[in-house]
């Protein structure tokens, strides 16, 4: 399912006041790949809601879900454990729906069974599922059991969060020691451009588990930079490694975005 990269650069420059679509920002064809996972540091949450309003105003019958745990949508319409008949209401209802189950432990939402998860895929246009980790740290690097990337995910997104540059890997990664290990660093070494580009190409880091599947990468917190450098020389360095790419933010009131290449024909 590997697509071809077409290497021309096509940069996408917003005006200020005018929305980004994450959808066209970062090449998704929901048509060919309605079932996404999103993976990797802080930020998932906010994109997977920030997907599901563009999807909503396509028209698109969305849900939303995880494999993992989650925060408890209080201001969305939910349906625990993913019941059907729930989710069909809320569908038509709302256009949307979350499901999952409630670990009553934490208060999170936890995962569905895969055999549920198909279920559901045939009762929307679109499945979003949040399949990672990162206790909101910028960084991640997956542990051995880690992303629970479903066998129905056709597309898979990977966040990493820009505030973690220039910072020691102690202080913004999850799985610190996975980290530094993969990087082959100290753990009070600051993160850089290279480290970000090794981490979101590497198959034990970000790309862990994605096999076949369409890849994207979402860098978040662009405005926390001093400027577009860091972030452009990222996306240089995963161009090289024929990943697409793009940076912005998700903060609300900040619609910078900017994609580096995209496929032909998709």
């Amino acid at each position: 399912m590997n697509d071809p990269v077409n290497n021309k650069l096509a940069n996408n420059n917003h005006a200020k006041n005018s929305p980004v679509n994450f959808l066209e920002l970062l090449d998704i064809d929901v048509e060919r790949y309605p079932v996404i996972a999103v993976v990797g540091g802080g930020g998932k949450t906010s994109l997977i809601y920030r997907l599901n309003q563009e999807l909503l105003d396509l028209g698109k019958k969305v849900i939303i879900t995880t494999t993992t745990h989650m925060a408890y949508p209080s201001r969305h319409p939910f349906a625990r454990g993913g019941d059907p008949e729930t989710v069909k209401k809320l569908l038509s209802e709302q256009g949307y729906a979350v499901a999952a189950e409630i670990d009553n432990n934490t208060g999170k939402l936890a995962g569905l069974s895969e055999d549920r998860l198909r279920e559901l895929e045939s009762l929307c246009d679109v499945m979003l599922i949040e399949a990672d980790g990162s206790r909101q740290l910028p960084l991640k690097v997956p542990e051995n059991w880690e992303p629970v990337i479903p066998q129905c995910a056709g597309l898979v997104i990977s966040v990493v969060g820009l505030d973690c540059l220039g910072k020691p890997i102690r202080q913004i990664a999850h799985r610190v020691e996975r980290t530094a290990e993969l990087l082959q660093k100290g753990m009070d070494a600051p993160v850089t451009p290279e480290d970000v580009v090794k981490i979101a190409s590497s198959i034990c880091g970000l790309c862990k588990n994605v096999e076949d599947r369409i890849y994207r990468v979402y860098l978040n917190k662009a405005d926390v930079l001093p400027g577009k450098e860091p972030a452009e020389e990222i996306l240089r360095g995963l161009q090289k490694q024929n990943k697409v790419a793009a940076y912005g933010s998700l903060k609300a009131g900040s619609e910078s975005g900017m994609t580096r290449h995209k496929e032909d024909g998709k």
